[in-house]
């Protein structure tokens, strides 16, 4: 039996591990300062979340590397050999996230409507951000508290419908300082009781900043009775009438554009990797875009400090960050929909003009080979020999070992080191040379 991998194969891998040089910087980092990191500053990440976060950055550290399990395949033909790594497919990871990104928006396109959508952001203040950062269980108390908000809102002034709500919350801003916040897509209209689809023009900023506010600083009181810091802070915030702001300009005219950005923020990492300028081993560099000015801002840091802002940003095991509600809630959605579709063929009839489909267009995800070959350009199972398509043969893991093995495996192999050897021995012999004949006149 072979050895997981040899020279020769590495030599073969489809993915490779990128240097520190490369092009995949992020991944090099956590590679040279994860195990100091972990040793003098894990007392920063809670401590009944430390186990599952070793847990994602040892995961994003073994992607696409072979002693992590991979799939091997062969060429029925001339027997080449490649040997494909497994992706770690976690959104901690900068290059599966873009996958799970484009799955992700591909699967909530099937269910969105593709009627226009307004996009919503409510913040909180500065003074409040410790809080969720002790105990980040509060994030699911902060994505609860902005649906009900909205819900509050639209009932006072569209008065009682269903609209759809997709919302997640996100911890992180631009200089990836640690800022929850909640971004919210919703239907711009929905059902009244009589089945017929209203239209929503706006959301009034002002009534739903001080609607959150409200919900957001009675149930942090609710949960902290006894804390007088953060009484004081709320009465402050109450006083000053700063802090949990709500913004609502956003609007998007079709569910799969507004399916599409909120997606970003569910499946990328906390920086773009455009974005991560610099890493000599020792120091990072990255810059960003101001929100207030427009500037870009250049930020220079030690790796140990990088490490430091990026996994604050790993959310809590096991917590849903991605919520659906109204016309999109899970155990409802089927029931709501035909009550849709026969609300916007109403509005067809009455207005022929006014094109608004039941549902947005999804497509088919695209298989890892697939995403290859729009990529790149070439089909990564082709031999580059023969040009056969190759053949799965095998497939290890670390854990389970060889978890599936063609019968065949074992002789292919016998074969090809019998002919590799044969091709050796013949390069190794010395040439015979024929003795030249003349002929004489």
């Amino acid at each position: 039996m072979l050895t997981i991998a040899t020279g020769k194969e590495v030599a073969l891998l489809l993915f490779h591990t990128p240097t520190k040089y490369g092009s995949d910087r992020f991944r090099q980092i956590f590679i040279d300062h994860w195990a100091q990191w972990w040793d003098y500053r894990r007392e920063e990440i809670p401590a009944d979340q430390r186990a599952y976060v070793q847990k994602m950055v040892e995961k994003m550290m073994g992607c696409r590397n072979p002693q992590c399990g991979y799939a091997r395949y062969v060429c029925p033909k001339c027997y080449e050999e490649r040997i494909v790594p497994f992706s770690c497919k976690t959104r901690f990871c900068p290059s599966c996230g873009k996958v799970r990104t484009d799955e992700w928006v591909n699967c909530i396109s099937q269910e969105l409507l593709d009627v226009p959508h307004l996009h919503l952001t409510l913040t909180i203040a500065k003074e409040l951000r410790r809080y969720f950062d002790r105990g980040r269980s509060l994030l699911r108390l902060l994505l609860t508290t902005a649906a009900d908000a909205v819900r509050r809102v639209i009932a006072v002034t569209c008065g009682d419908i269903r609209v759809g709500l997709v919302y997640t919350c996100h911890t992180f801003g631009r200089d990836l300082v640690f800022k929850p916040h909640v971004h919210l897509i919703m239907t711009k209209g929905g059902l009244d009781k009589d089945g017929i689809w209203v239209d929503i023009d706006s959301i009034p900023g002002g009534r739903l900043a001080a609607t959150w506010r409200y919900l957001l600083c009675k149930r942090l009181r609710q949960l902290h009775p006894h804390d007088g810091q953060l009484r004081r802070v709320i009465d402050n915030l109450y006083r000053k009438r700063r802090g949990l702001q709500v913004y609502t300009d956003s609007f998007y005219p079709k569910g799969v554009a507004a399916a599409s950005y909120i997606g970003r923020y569910m499946g990328h990492p906390p920086l773009a990797m455009s974005h991560l300028t610099l890493y000599d081993g020792r120091q990072v560099r990255f810059w960003y875009k101001e929100t207030a000015t427009g500037l870009r801002r250049d930020v220079a840091l030690s790796a140990l400090d990088f490490i430091s802002l990026i996994v604050k940003h790993i959310p809590p095991k096991g917590m849903q960050l991605m919520r659906h509600a109204g016309l999109y809630a899970r155990n409802t959605k089927a029931k709501w929909a035909e009550k849709v579709r026969l609300a916007l063929d109403a509005i067809r009839r009455q207005f022929p003009l006014f094109d608004l489909n039941p549902f947005a267009k999804s497509f088919d995800p695209l298989t890892w080979r697939e995403r290859f070959k729009a990529s790149f350009g070439q089909d990564p199972l082709q031999c580059p020999n023969c040009q056969t398509i190759m053949e799965l043969v095998e497939i290890w893991e670390p854990e389970r070992r060889y978890i599936w093995m063609k019968r065949w495996l074992e002789t292919h192999r016998r074969r090809k080191l019998a002919a590799d050897a044969l091709r050796c021995l013949l390069a190794a012999r010395p040439k015979k040379y024929k003795q030249l004949g003349f002929a004489f006149l």
